[in-house]
C-alpha cells in the first residue's frame, strides 16, 4: 500500500511538472503571450506613426500574429544552393529554443516553470544562454552564403557581444543590493522597486537592452535600407517563422529581465486567493509596460550607423555601466536601512 501511494504521488508530481513545462506557465502560454506582445508592439507603433496596425483578423486584429505564423508555416521552405544546409536549418530552431528555455527561469507565478525558486546564479545562466542564442542567429545568417546575410551576421557579433558586457555589469547592481544572484530572490527583496532606488542603473540598462533587442536606433543587424533583411534575408517558410519567433522572444525576454531586476518581478498586491494568479497578472502587466517603453523609444528614434553603435558601446555605455555599478555599491549602506524601514 505504501509503495502504491508513493508511485501515485510521483506520477502526480511528474504530471504537474509536465503541465507547467508544456502548458502553463510554460511553452504554450509563453508562445501565446509572445504573439500577444507582437500584436501589442505593432499597435503601439501604428498609433505613434498614425497608422491602423493589425485590424481585421480577430477583434482589433489580435489574431493577426497567429495568422502570420500559420501563413509562414504553410509556405515553401527553400534552402539556397550554396548554403550550409544543416546549420542553416538548425540554428533558427536552436536560437528559438534557447530564448524559450531562458524565460523558463523567471518566477512568472512566484516560482519558475520548473516549480521551484531557482538556484543561486540563475541570473548568470540566463544571460549566458541568451549570448549563445545570439551566436546561433549569427550562425544562421553566416550559413546562408548570402553577402547581405554575412554582413548582418557580423553586425550581430559586433553589437550583441559588445553590448552583452554593459548589460552584465548593469544586471549586477540589483544583485548587489539583494545580496544574491538568484532571480527569485532579487525580485522578492524589493519593498521599493529598484527602478526608484537606482535610476542611474535602470536608464543605461534600458538603452543597453534596446541594443540587445535590435530595436531602433540599434536595428543595424537587419537594416532594410542597407542590407535587405540582414541575417534573415535568405529565410523563408518555417525557418523564417522561427527567426521571427526568436526576435519576438528576444523582446519578451528583455522586458521580463528588466521587470525581474528593477520592478519587483511578479510581486504586487494580492487581493484574493490564489496568489499565483495575481503574481502572474502583475508580471505580465509589468512586462507590457516595459515593452511599451521600448517601443516608444523605437518610434521616436532613427537608426544609428554601425560605427556610431560601436563607439557608443566602448566609449560611452561600458564606462557609464562601470561607474553606475560603483555608485550603487557605495550607496548600499544608505539603501539597506531605507528598505528595512519600509519592510
Amino acid at each position: 500500500m505504501i509503495l502504491k501511494l508513493g508511485w501515485e504521488v510521483e506520477v502526480s508530481i511528474n504530471t504537474l511538472l509536465l503541465f507547467r513545462i508544456l502548458i502553463f506557465p510554460g511553452f504554450l502560454f509563453l508562445l501565446l503571450f509572445v504573439m500577444f506582445c507582437d500584436w501589442f508592439e505593432r499597435k503601439i507603433m501604428a498609433k505613434m506613426q498614425n497608422r491602423m496596425g493589425p485590424s481585421y483578423t480577430g477583434p482589433f486584429g489580435i489574431l493577426q500574429p497567429i495568422a502570420d505564423y500559420i501563413k509562414l508555416l504553410t509556405k515553401e521552405d527553400i534552402i539556397p544552393e550554396h548554403a550550409g544546409s544543416f546549420l542553416f536549418s538548425f540554428s533558427p530552431i536552436l536560437s528559438f529554443s534557447l530564448f524559450m528555455f531562458s524565460i523558463f527561469f523567471f518566477p512568472i507565478d512566484g516560482v519558475n516553470v520548473f516549480s521551484h525558486e531557482g538556484f543561486e546564479g540563475d541570473l548568470l545562466l540566463i544571460l549566458a544562454l541568451v549570448t549563445l542564442a545570439h551566436f546561433m542567429l549569427f550562425i544562421s545568417g553566416w550559413a546562408s552564403s548570402n553577402p547581405y546575410s554575412g554582413i548582418g551576421s557580423v553586425r550581430i557579433l559586433i553589437q550583441f557581444i559588445g553590448y552583452d558586457m554593459p548589460l552584465l555589469i548593469l544586471s549586477a547592481a540589483p544583485a548587489f543590493i539583494a545580496g544574491s544572484l538568484s532571480l527569485e530572490k532579487i525580485a522578492s527583496k524589493q519593498p521599493i522597486y529598484y527602478v526608484f532606488l537606482i535610476p542611474w542603473i535602470f536608464i543605461p540598462f534600458l538603452l543597453t537592452l534596446q541594443a540587445e533587442l535590435e530595436e531602433d536606433p540599434f536595428d543595424i543587424p537587419h537594416a532594410e535600407t542597407e542590407i535587405v533583411a540582414g541575417y534573415g534575408t535568405e529565410f523563408s517558410g518555417r525557418k523564417f517563422a522561427f527567426v521571427r519567433l526568436s526576435k519576438d522572444l528576444q523582446l519578451v525576454f528583455g522586458a521580463m529581465l528588466a521587470v525581474n531586476l528593477f520592478l519587483g518581478g511578479p510581486y504586487g498586491p494580492v487581493i484574493s486567493d490564489p496568489p499565483s494568479l495575481w503574481f502572474t497578472l502583475w508580471f505580465l502587466l509589468k512586462t507590457l509596460f516595459v515593452i511599451f517603453i521600448i517601443e516608444f523609444i523605437e518610434a521616436v528614434c532613427a537608426r544609428l550607423r554601425i560605427d556610431h553603435v560601436i563607439r557608443a558601446n566602448w566609449r560611452l555605455m561600458i564606462p557609464i555601466s562601470i561607474l553606475s555599478l560603483a555608485l550603487t555599491v557605495l550607496s548600499i549602506p544608505l539603501i539597506k536601512p531605507l528598505m528595512e524601514v519600509i519592510q
